[in-house]
Order: structure tokens, then C-alpha cells, then sequence
């Protein structure tokens, strides 16, 4: 055989005198890196490495292995559907058990002294503290990122970010047992939202057959241990999520489809609908039997949060006439969204100035403080500030249990504030949905302005906390004077108040969130009646469109804040005027096929870089070997001699194998930790068997559109840019991809101060 060749000269020289030979093009030299984009964020890996030791490996498998992988794949599913279910029992009995001690505290303490509030008052403030402070300190000092919804990190892990500590299992502790107490203290948030979250990393942990953080590892499920199998698993624990939260199998796999998913086959929308299926299953299961009135097996309660039947309703859901004042409620809606966008956005970033991460303590206050204020304007409104109404006689015949809410009123009356502000969101939002009883103009004014700046201010401090159940509950409030407005002006026209709630409810939300496709089938699933899916849609669609006239929605304002390099569905505007070559870094740092340990070293030493093109002595680009590999032949002293020849029968020379770089998935050693002798350092590493040797590449000349396509739908984390002889010329991530737009105007400004120097 042939001798080895001789390794070739440092490779941060090799990339020097690279970029000194090539020729960088003007607008290269113009852009600067964004500052909207955080480094402190790195991309994932789901492009899958066909290295020569994986497709020696995939070759000798038979077809009993084949499909015991795919076997696997449908447990794996139906586990995360089933433990996501569980967990959304758990929440749901946590938050009805804690609710009834409070409410229940509060009005005996009303009738005890005679509907004397101020005993009442201080009891219900206090319970709803000292609630709060459980969920205020396991995210404030035990997990950070259990805040809020999780859906944006979940959006930007399936876009392939990864996030750090998203998919924990003290994530999912935090966020699980935190939304419990967050919600039970009565602060204008929803456990929805959170469940998303808890159910992605289900799917995260569960898949990997092992938790980092309890020193577990199963040995199972080997095969799922990379970036690629194990996305498509966090899109099922989404979606199983979104079906356990709503009772919407359907709308959780277009939730994933649209809010999330970069790549989506046939496989995976069978299994993530089956995943949804599953967990709507158990939820339903166990709700049956502990729910009052209900009987095992009965399967009643397919989610978290119920609307009710529509179905009943006396008048007719809608008529045509009505469809101009639905869109006319969706201008309404997309208005209201981007009102309460923007001003929790100038919140978001006061609270990163003044309440920063790293100052815990203002942050538990802070959630004490915000509490505070919705405990007083809650009980305080509720107690002084309600009208007496009568109850209609459908509301009896019903059995809509107003007189529940009767506090100082007569017999046949209730308190229509207290109905609405004094009791959990879900039988608020049913109270407005299907009561015949009118509520009166000055209680549904006061409590939307009061409870929209509430929730604007929640979202986004330190606790659990879902969006959709306080914006339904804001679209409620003004579909409702909407609708009895209507009725009393147009008394020709059979109008039902509750219909119009229904649709202010999906305005709002849609306004804030800007959700359309998945958004409609969840508002169906959950009022069981396909009836409602034209205006719903139509709402939908009218509410982002006025919305978007403003800014984004709230979830992309959220990550944009965080600086994550979130690659949109469609790609900006401006991108179509540049190539690949206006954007590309250089100098890239490359490795030879046979490179000494001493330089192996002093790359991972001396750049935080990723990946790192593999290239013959002629320079022409071989493949692609990321850092973690590189980290990985280290430390399993995968070297050679520098005299040692190849194996007579051809086969690479190798002391690593597969299994070597799947142990230690995701957590891989750090570089720190490498420890190599100065004999070691004058070895060799024959990287040819390990890198990945058809990476995605393109040519300096093609347009940045093309390059943006292949980031957004194959995952990619790095892009080789090559020139016509194959030669490695420059490197893109998605970093060069995000707000190109921004980049291009700020060195277009400065382009004349360029010039004349």
C-alpha cells in the first residue's frame, strides 16, 4: 500500500493562507455581525453524519434490527403520549384541589362574617401569596428557564437551536409543579401553555433511555441518540401537549406543523397524531373516574380546559348576516393583540434591564408584587365594584349554577363581577360562553381593562406561565359586549351573546399569538362543533393580518428580545440581491485527513468552531467533522503513528467506534477535560473514517435563497461554500442568515465613510 501522506502544515496557518489567496467580496467586507443575534446560542446537529463506520455499521444490520428500530419508535411514541397524559392529570388535580381550599376558604369566611370583606380579603391575599412563592422560587432559583410558556424555546429547539437547560429534567420538575401553584394563586396565566413544554421534554428525555441530571442510563433506545431522531420525538411531546391541554389531538400535530416543525414526513404525522391520540386518551381516562358525576371509562374529559357544547344553544349558532361582524370582531382582536404585544414587549425589556436572570431575588419579588396587585383588584373589584343581576330561567333549567356568585344579591340575582373575576379563568370563560343571563356594560368594560394590563404584566415574569387561557378569557369579555350589544340593537336577528364570546375569544388570541391553521381545529376540537370553523378561521385570519400591520406576534417578539437566530418560514425580502458569497465567513479554519494530535489540539484550544472541513493535500474539500467528534478521538486516544501504514486489506485504521460517539450524547466531554501526553501530541488522527464525507455545499455564485431553503427545511448547522474545483473558500451558519435585512441597511449607511477612506 501507499504510504501515508505527510500531515500538512498548522491548520489556523492553512486557513490564513487560504484567506489571503481568495478574493472576499465587496458586501462582505460591509457586513458586520448582527448584534440582534446572541452567540450564546449554538444551532443542533440534524443533519445526520454518514460516516464510513455508520454505513459499516448500517450494513450489517439484518431486517429483524430494521424493524425492532422501528418498533421501538412506536413504544417510544406511545410512552411519551401516555406520561404526557399523566402529567396533565397531575396538573389539572393539583390546580382543582388547591383552587377549592381557597375559594372554599374565602366565601365560608364570607358568610361566617356576614359578607364583611375585610377578614375575607386578607385570607384570599394570603392564600394566593403564599401559592405563588412555590412557583416564584423553583423558577427564580431553582430553573430560569421554566418561565413563561416554554413554546417560544420549544419553537426554536424544533427550528434547531439548542436552547440550554429546555429540555432538563428539573425543567420539567419547575415548570410541571410551578404551573400548578401559579395558576391556583389566581395570576392571570394559563396551564396550557406550559404543557407544551412539559410535554417536549418528555419526549426528550424519555427517547434517550437516560436523564443527565439523576445519573441515569437506561442502555435504551441507543438508536435515538442524536439531534435528528430526537427532534422528531419533541415534535410528538408537543403535540401531545397541545392535545392534552385542549382535548385537540388534531390541532396539537398542526400545532407542531406549524408553529415548530422544520422538517416533516408521513412517519412522523402518523406517529405524532398517534402520540396526541395517546395522550388525550389517558387524560380522558383518569379525568372520568375522579371527576364529580363521572364513571371510569366513561371518557368525558378529553382535556385540560373544556368550552362546553355549543350544540344545546336555543338560537342558531350564526347566520350569514353575522359573518361582517365576526370579521369586524377579528379588526378588534388583531388591534387588542398588537396593543398588548407591544406593550408587554417595552415590559420584556425593562424587566432584561432592571430584573435581569442573574438578580434571582428581584425576580421572586417581583412575582410577589404582581400577585399582590391581581389579589386585590381581584377580590377588591369583585367584592365592591359587582352589580346584582337576575338570573335567567335557561340559566336554571341549564343548570348554570349562578346563584354560586350571589354574595349580597336577592334570591333570584347574582353578581355578575364575582361570576367572572372571583372564580378560576375555565368557569369564567364558560360563564360568558353559554349564561343567558346578561352581564351588565360596566362589569365587562372594567374587568377587561383591568384584567388585560394584568396579564400583560404577568407574562414574562419569573413563574410557569401559558398565554391562551387569559387571552380566550380577554376575547370572551369583549365578544360578549359585542354580542349583547348587538342583540339589543338588532332585536330582528336571532343573536346569541355566547356565540359572539366564542369568536372575540379566537380574535384575541389569534391577534396575540397569530395562529391560524392550528389555532382553528383547537377552538373546534374544544367546542366539539365543526359548525363554528368558517367564522373561527375567517376571525383568525382578519386578526393576524391587522395585527401583523403592528408587529410580530408575541412569541417571535419574545425570541427576537432573547437574540436567538430563529430562521422564519419564509426568507427575508433583501436576500434575493445577495449570494453565498456576500455572507460567508472566512478565514475557515480546516484539518487535513491526517492530522497530528498537537494540531487537533490547538484548533479546539484557539477557536470555538463547530465543524471543520476535512481536505487532501490539494485542498479539495473531503467532508465534515464536528468539534464534539473531534473532543470524542481524543479522549479514546483514537491515534496512530506517524510511520504506520494503513491495514493491508484497505479498511481505515480506527480505535472509536460508534457506540463511543452515542454514550455520552448530548452531554460530550469538554475539551478541558481531554487530558494528552507530549508522546501523544506527535501522533496522528486518521479522520477520514469518522467525517462526514457528503455534506451539503454550495458554490460562492449561489443565491442566498437557495442557501436559505437548504438551513430551513434539512436542519443544517453548517454550510461549506466551495468553489468550482471543490476547494473550500468560506463557511455559512444560520448566525450569517438572521436579520439580514438590518445588517444590509446599517452597512449600506456606512458605506460612504468606507468609501472615503
Amino acid at each position: 500500500p501507499n504510504p501515508p501522506p505527510d500531515p500538512l502544515p498548522s491548520p489556523l496557518g492553512r486557513a490564513l493562507s487560504i484567506h489571503a489567496m481568495e478574493e472576499t467580496p465587496l458586501v462582505s467586507q460591509k457586513f458586520r455581525p448582527s448584534d440582534k443575534v446572541s452567540h450564546s446560542f449554538e444551532s443542533l446537529d440534524y443533519d445526520p453524519i454518514h460516516s464510513f463506520i455508520y454505513v459499516k455499521e448500517i450494513k450489517a444490520w439484518t431486517v429483524r434490527q430494521f424493524q425492532w428500530l422501528q418498533l421501538e419508535q412506536w413504544v417510544v411514541t406511545f410512552l411519551i403520549g401516555m406520561t404526557t397524559g399523566l402529567i396533565a392529570f397531575g396538573i389539572d388535580m393539583g390546580v382543582k384541589y388547591m383552587n377549592q381550599l381557597k375559594y372554599d376558604a374565602t366565601w365560608s369566611l364570607l358568610e361566617e362574617y356576614d359578607y364583611s370583606y375585610w377578614v375575607p380579603s386578607i385570607t384570599y391575599i394570603s392564600i394566593c401569596i403564599g401559592l405563588v412563592m412555590v412557583a416564584g422560587f423553583m423558577v427564580a432559583f431553582l430553573e430560569p428557564v421554566a418561565a413563561g410558556s416554554g413554546i417560544p424555546e420549544i419553537k426554536c429547539y424544533l427550528n434547531g437551536i439548542k436552547v440550554p437547560h429546555v429540555t432538563r429534567f428539573k425543567t420539567l420538575v419547575c415548570k410541571a409543579g410551578g404551573v400548578m401553584f401559579s395558576v391556583a394563586a389566581g395570576c392571570a396565566v394559563g396551564k396550557e401553555g406550559p404543557m407544551i413544554h412539559s410535554g417536549a421534554v418528555v419526549a426528550a428525555g424519555l427517547s434517550q433511555g437516560k436523564a443527565e441530571s439523576l445519573r441515569c442510563d437506561t442502555s435504551l433506545f441507543r438508536g435515538f441518540r442524536n439531534d435528528e431522531a430526537k427532534r422528531d420525538f419533541v415534535s410528538g411531546g408537543a403535540a401531545a401537549g397541545v392535545a392534552a391541554a385542549f382535548g385537540a389531538p388534531i390541532g396539537g400535530v398542526l400545532f407542531s406543523l406549524e408553529e415548530g416543525a422544520s422538517f416533516w414526513s408521513q412517519q412522523l404525522n402518523a406517529r405524532t397524531l398517534f402520540c396526541s391520540m395517546v395522550s388525550t386518551f389517558t387524560l380522558n381516562f383518569f379525568l372520568s373516574g375522579t371527576t364529580a358525576g363521572g364513571q371510569w371509562g366513561q371518557l368525558s374529559e378529553p382535556g385540560l380546559i373544556s368550552f362546553g357544547s355549543f350544540s344545546d344553544q336555543d338560537l342558531p349558532g350564526y347566520n350569514v348576516f353575522q359573518v361582517p361582524f365576526f370579521l369586524l370582531i377579528g379588526v378588534f382582536g388583531g388591534l387588542i393583540g398588537a396593543l398588548f404585544n407591544w406593550i408587554n414587549e417595552h415590559l420584556t425589556v425593562f424587566r432584561m434591564k432592571y430584573i435581569p436572570v442573574a438578580r434571582p431575588v428581584l425576580r421572586f419579588v417581583e412575582v410577589l408584587v404582581v400577585t399582590f396587585v391581581t389579589a386585590v383588584a381581584c377580590i377588591t373589584i369583585s367584592l365592591y365594584a359587582s352589580e346584582c343581576v337576575p338570573i335567567d330561567a335557561d340559566d336554571v333549567t341549564n343548570g348554570m349554577d349562578l346563584k354560586h356568585w350571589q354574595l349580597k344579591c336577592g334570591d333570584n340575582d347574582f353578581s355578575d363581577m364575582a361570576a367572572i373575576f372571583l372564580t378560576d379563568q375555565e368557569t369564567a370563560i364558560k360563564n360568558l360562553f353559554h349564561a343567558k343571563s346578561n352581564f351588565t356594560y360596566p362589569t365587562l368594560v372594567i374587568f377587561f381593562c383591568i384584567y388585560f394590563l394584568l396579564a400583560t404584566w404577568t407574562y414574562g415574569m419569573a413563574v410557569p406561565s401559558g398565554l391562551f387561557v387569559p387571552c380566550l378569557l380577554l376575547g370572551c369579555t369583549m365578544g360578549r359586549m359585542c354580542g349583547q350589544f348587538l342583540a339589543y340593537l338588532l332585536p330582528s336577528i336571532d343573536i346569541d351573546p355566547g356565540t359572539f364570546a366564542l369568536i372575540g375569544a379566537a380574535s384575541v388570541l389569534g391577534g396575540v399569538v397569530r395562529m391560524t391553521i392550528s389555532l382553528t381545529v383547537i377552538l373546534m376540537e374544544s367546542t366539539n362543533d365543526i359548525t363554528y370553523g368558517l367564522p373561527i378561521m375567517l376571525t383568525l385570519m382578519m386578526a393576524k393580518w391587522v395585527g401583523d400591520l403592528f408587529n410580530e406576534g408575541l412569541y417571535d417578539i419574545h425570541i427576537d428580545l432573547r437574540k436567538i437566530p430563529l430562521l422564519g418560514w419564509e426568507p427575508p425580502r433583501h436576500m434575493r440581491k445577495f449570494t453565498a458569497a456576500d455572507v460567508m465567513s472566512q478565514p475557515v479554519v480546516i484539518l487535513p485527513e491526517l492530522v497530528s494530535v498537537s494540531d487537533v489540539m490547538e484548533v479546539l484550544s484557539k477557536t470555538s468552531h463547530n465543524g471543520f472541513p476535512v481536505v487532501d493535500v490539494n485542498s479539495h474539500m473531503l467532508g465534515l467533522i464536528l468539534r464534539h467528534q473531534l473532543i470524542t478521538l481524543l479522549s479514546k486516544k483514537a491515534f496512530r503513528s506517524p510511520g504506520e501504514n494503513v491495514l493491508l486489506d484497505g479498511s481505515f485504521y480506527q480505535t472509536a467506534t460508534i457506540r463511543d460517539f452515542l454514550e455520552n450524547y448530548p452531554q460530550y466531554p469538554k475539551f478541558e477535560d481531554v487530558s494528552v501526553s507530549e508522546d501523544e501530541r506527535r501522533m496522528l488522527i486518521d479522520l477520514t473514517p469518522f467525517m462526514n464525507p457528503s455534506p451539503f455545499t454550495v458554490q460562492p455564485n449561489a443565491l442566498l435563497l437557495r442557501v436559505f431553503r437548504l438551513f430551513r427545511t434539512m436542519g443544517l448547522r453548517h454550510l461549506p461554500v466551495v468553489d468550482s474545483t471543490n476547494r473550500i473558500v468560506g463557511m455559512i451558519t444560520r448566525k450569517e442568515l438572521v436579520h439580514l435585512e438590518e445588517r444590509y441597511e446599517r452597512t449600506t449607511a456606512a458605506l460612504p465613510s468606507i468609501q472615503a477612506q
